[in-house]
């Protein structure tokens, strides 16, 4: 009996090492999912702030389609009234034909002005919250990373192409009608990728030997609703594994 009880207390003490070094590890990769929902969080939040702040950019866009639809009506008209001016050789119609011509162009040309405008704020917008996204990565990174006292993480979080509004002019005139570029909620999208490796730090390393990597993403687009364009995270390019 005291063999027995003896030869417990030995593998009792034999395996104790290995014991602690699992609560320990547990307790590691607690930290380490604490880290990763805490990037998660930053991309998404970020991701959705930019993309709200384009959206009305969008939709104005978008809603001037009908201005530019009969602008350009007005503009094939104006350009047979002065065909017909001229063939009729009348100088007064002709002073009134190309007044009209010259007024519709103007108003064209506004109108184009405008579009682009709105294209060049939402490229803007959309640069900014890239770069401030993965500005609050890093940091995040940072934050959680004192926590983890157990493991060793190098986060690199790699170069995105930044997206611009994924619009297209309907055909290459002044002040055209805009349409969303097929595969919009791809090209749209504000997306962030990163990888991680995880090391174990001694003592630990010295009882189990633990070299994981990761690769995550995440991914916020425009949507069309309904009723109006909305925000919405996707998997975007990336594989569901690595967004979720």
């Amino acid at each position: 009996m005291r063999n027995q009880q003896g030869f417990a207390a030995i593998l009792i003490l034999a395996l104790l090492p290995i014991l602690v070094s699992g609560l320990f590890l547990v307790a590691a990769m607690m930290g380490f999912l604490q880290l990763d929902l805490a990037m998660k969080h930053t991309c998404r939040s970020e991701g959705l702030q930019g993309q709200e702040k384009v959206r009305p950019h969008l939709e104005k866009l978008l809603s001037l389609n009908s201005k530019a639809i009969k602008l350009k009506v007005q503009w094939g008209k104006a350009l047979t009234q002065r065909k017909m001016a001229y063939s009729a050789q009348n100088p007064y119609l002709i002073t009134l034909a190309e007044a009209r011509v010259l007024q519709v162009q103007t108003w064209r040309l506004a109108l184009d002005a405008q579009q682009k405008q709105l294209i060049q704020q939402s490229n803007l917008q959309l640069q900014r919250s890239h770069s401030s996204t993965r500005t609050q990565l890093y940091r995040a990174h940072r934050e959680n990373q004192t926590r983890l006292n157990f493991l060793t993480i190098k986060t690199q979080i790699e170069n995105e192409p930044i997206p611009r509004l994924a619009v297209r002019p309907d055909f290459p005139d002044t002040a055209p009608t805009y349409s969303p570029e097929p595969d919009f909620e791809v090209r749209q999208a504000l997306a962030q990728r990163w990888q991680y490796r995880i090391a174990l730090r001694p003592p630990l390393s010295n009882f189990l030997k633990a070299d994981f990597g990761f690769e995550k993403a995440c991914a916020v687009t425009l949507t069309k609703g309904p009723l109006r364009w909305k925000t919405q995270i996707t998997k975007g390019r990336y594989s569901l594994k690595s967004v979720w």
